[in-house]
Formats: C-alpha cells, structure tokens, sequence
C-alpha cells in the first residue's frame, strides 16, 4: 500500500491503535469515579494511563509525521510550506482544545476552585513546558508535548533544509535523531541535578513536561519515514517486529520488576530511558496496524467509531465527565452501585464526545480542508 492511498484512506489498523490507546486512558481514571483503593488497581490504571499516551504520541507522530515528511521532500520547504503544515494543524486540535479548556475553566469558577495567575500559561501551552504547574485541566499535559513538537520539528527542518545542503531524505532522519539525543540529554542533566525517588514527582517532574518528553512523539516520524522509503520492507516485517515488540513490553513491565528495577535502586534507566524503551516498543508494534488496511462487521464499525471521536473523548473524560459525576454521585443520599456508575459514565463520555466531534470538531476540519 503506497503513501498516497495511506493518506486518502482510512486504514483500520490505526483505527484500533488508537481506540486501544484511549481505552486504556479512560480506564486509568475509573478508580477515582468507583473509589476503589486496591493497590493492584491503582498500579494497572496507572500504567493504563500511561501506555495509552504514550501509544498516542508514537501513532500521532506517525501519522503527522508523514504528512511533514511529504511537504519537507518538495523542491522547496519554504517558510510558506512551514505556515501551512501549521495552520492544519493548529485548525486540527485548538478548536476543541479552547472550547473544552475554557468548560473547565467555568467548571472550576462555579466550584469555588481558587484558579492561579498561571492559568494564562494554559493557552500558550506552557503549563508543563518546562515545568509542572498544572492545577486544573490535567490531561492537558500530552497536549502540550504534542502541540510544541509539532512547531519545533517543521521550524527546525526549515532551518536545517536551508543551512545544510544535502538529500531530504537524509536531512529529515537526520533531524529526528538529534532531537531524540537532545531531549535524552535533557533528561540526564535533570537526572543529574534532581534524584527523584517519589513516583508522583517522577510523574509530574519528568513524564508530564515538554521538554524531556518530545522525543515519545518522534519515534513516529522515524516510523513514517521508514514506511515512506521502505514500505515494502516494512511490510514484509512487519509480524518480526511484532513479536519483539511483544517481547518488550513483558520484558519492560514483567521481567524488569521481577529483577528489581525501580525509581530508587535504578534512577538513571527510569529519568532517562524508561520512556525510550516504551516508545521504541509501541514504534516496533504499530508497522502491524498500519498495513491492517480493512476489516467489517459491527465490532469494526465500533472501533472506528470510538477511533474518530477519540480526541473529544480525550478533552472530556476526566476534567469534565468525571468530575461532574463524580460531584453528582457525592451529593446523592443513596449509594450507587460501582457498576452502574461506570456504565453511566462510560455513555455519558460517548455521548457527549460525539456531540463534540460532530457538531464542532469535524465542522472545523471540514473548514480546514476548505481553505488550506
């Protein structure tokens, strides 16, 4: 499968990735709507939560960085090229990012919650760029990472493009992977500078701030550009890679534990490389997903259908869905059921994030494609 149909096509596989991944995000969360405190369901929510971002930033790295790595190998990468790469983007998620960011902030006002001066840091996307000062909207943290790589990258092959006079094709993985190095190095100096031993502050301190986490987003683009050079070889691969891919993931999340990797006894691997093997591992899962072209029946309907509404589900799961219900059940004078309250919760979020996707996301999209 070229890259041109790749582009016009709707391709399942992808579809699934990113179903899975916002499945795994909106179960993170159910804990704190059940109130359940098991140790066991706290560790899997939280890794939940965290492989489902992270599988976020390798697939939206892949499919951005396709669409970069197209306009970059034109004749001429101008600063033209480098403004319409960003007004797409920018009409893709700032809508919705605005529109939900600024619910929040009436939700907030109307709870009596004493909003900081640093809220203004919200619409620049600065409220974890260099360091954490989120106190409301908490999932905004990925959208950050997202919304500074994707302006850095194509500003910085503008440049590079200009300055170095070599192939695109080896300017642009070039690019990538001294940005991968860079934002390694950035972890070391902190690793060297703060020996974090509290996962909370691990969580905060390093794994939700921009600058030591782009490089998660760019082992997509390292993704596209193998797919776009070499796309039968990845194909033809493309199930080796999955086996190892697999093999990782219990390697990472099984055989590491038992071996006693952790925060205190192995520092330097969780400050600086823990996230690399995991995105490394969702890069070597996704050649797979990406050339799973087709699928039908009522399952695949779904997941396409939770796939195309997984950025509203994102905006609105946890900071306006749950907190809402959450506050609902509390003032109620009778106990609900867990189960009951999860299946409400989980319509609830559907049906809102539909609401959102139809009537103004997809809206703004179809705006996009009109004018650029």
């Amino acid at each position: 499968m070229n890259l041109e149909k790749q582009v016009k096509q709707r391709i399942f596989g992808l579809d699934v990735v990113r179903a899975l991944a916002i499945a795994l995000v909106v179960f993170s969360h159910l804990y704190y709507l059940t109130d359940n405190q098991s140790s066991l369901l706290l560790s899997l929510s939280g890794l939940a939560g965290y492989l489902g971002v992270e599988i976020f930033f390798v697939l939206s790295g892949f499919l951005i960085g396709t669409i970069l790595l197209k306009q970059f190998l034109k004749d001429q990468f101008s600063i033209r090229d480098v403004l319409y790469f960003l007004k797409r983007r920018w009409y893709r998620t700032l809508p919705n990012y605005y529109l939900v960011l600024g619910i929040v902030l009436l939700i907030a006002f109307f709870s009596g919650f004493q909003l900081s001066w640093k809220v203004w840091r919200y619409f620049f996307f600065l409220q974890n760029f260099e360091q954490y000062s989120i106190t409301i909207f908490v999932e905004s943290w990925s959208l950050s990472v997202e919304e500074w790589t994707y302006f850095l990258v194509p500003v910085m092959l503008f440049f590079v493009a200009f300055l170095v006079k070599s192939t695109k094709k080896v300017l642009f993985i070039t690019t990538v992977f001294v940005f991968i190095v860079l934002f390694h190095f950035f972890r070391y100096i902190h690793f060297l500078n703060d020996k974090t031993t509290d996962l909370n502050v691990w969580g905060t301190a390093i794994k939700s701030v921009v600058i030591y986490r782009v490089d998660a987003i760019l082992y997509g683009f390292v993704v596209a550009w193998v797919n776009y050079f070499y796309t039968k070889k990845l194909k033809r691969l493309r199930v080796y890679f999955l086996i190892v891919a697999l093999h990782l993931l219990f390697f990472q999340y099984v055989v590491m534990n038992v071996l006693g990797f952790n925060l205190i006894k192995t520092p330097l691997y969780y400050q600086v490389f823990y996230f690399s093997l995991t995105s490394i591992t969702i890069a070597m899962l996704l050649p797979f997903f990406v050339f799973w072209e087709k699928e039908e029946g009522f399952i695949a309907r779904g997941t396409t259908f939770v796939s195309k509404i997984s950025y509203s589900i994102y905006l609105l799961h946890y900071s306006v869905v749950l907190y809402l219900l959450k506050d609902l059940f509390m003032q109620l004078t009778y106990e609900i059921p867990s189960v009951l309250k999860i299946i409400v919760y989980l319509f609830s979020t559907l049906l809102l994030s539909y609401f959102l996707y139809r009537f103004y996301e997809k809206p703004m999209m179809d705006l996009r494609n009109d004018k650029y």
